[in-house]
């Protein structure tokens, strides 16, 4: 299985975090996670430092949502090699399709974040 050097959580819920955390500690496939508690904490986090291999993103979070995130990131052409993948509670055609709409979005999951989820992702896409 693909290992990766970054991991990046963008979600506003802590128990999303630390339940993706887990599965992701538990897989053994990551050197380092990141959280961020909402869109723009992710933002100017990644501004400031390297580009994680993966995000994992919500799109329902205060003050910058998971899309104005796409959007911003898009904007300052930065971390153009990132795969991105949206992790929500959103049940919602539109939101499916408009994310899948970004070239840099490779999956659309329903929380919670699982193993299976995981292995999915890196068989697929690494």
């Amino acid at each position: 299985m693909y290992h990766f050097s970054k991991v990046l959580l963008v979600d506003d819920d802590e128990a999303t975090n630390f339940l993706a955390a887990m599965a992701i500690k538990s897989l053994d496939i990551a050197d380092e996670i990141e959280v961020a508690g909402d869109g723009l904490v992710a933002y100017e986090w990644i501004k400031q430092n390297n580009c994680p291999d993966i995000i994992f993103l919500d799109i329902r979070m205060p003050r910058m949502d998971g899309f104005d995130f796409l959007d911003n990131l898009k904007e300052i052409n930065v971390c153009n090699k990132a795969k991105i993948v949206m992790l929500t509670s959103s049940t919602r055609l539109e939101d499916k399709q408009k994310a899948l709409s970004y070239k840099s979005v490779i999956e659309y999951f329903e929380k919670p974040l699982t193993e299976e989820m995981i292995q999915k992702i890196a068989d697929t896409h690494f």
